[in-house]
């Protein structure tokens, strides 16, 4: 594994998210092309990694959910 990049913005940042994508990026699709070689097709690999990213998000991110009829659900940041 490479060295990734640490933040160079403070948190708040708008910048912070797309530097953190350029900072994944050689990581990524280094991943992705291991496993496409190891069989999967590139839309199961897409699949996968998008469902991984939201399964993380979910997990990790400082939101609250909010379930409002016909499963839509509403995020929002949590207040400390």
């Amino acid at each position: 594994m490479s060295k990734i990049a640490a933040p160079k913005l403070p948190n708040g940042h708008p910048d912070r998210d797309l530097l953190c994508q350029e900072a994944l990026e050689g990581e990524f699709l280094s991943l992705a092309d291991q496993v496409h070689l190891s069989g999967w097709s590139p839309e199961e690999v897409a699949t996968a990694l998008m469902e991984l990213a939201d399964n993380y998000f979910l997990v990790n991110a400082d939101l609250e959910m909010f379930e409002l009829g016909a499963g839509v659900v509403l995020l929002s940041r949590k207040l400390h």
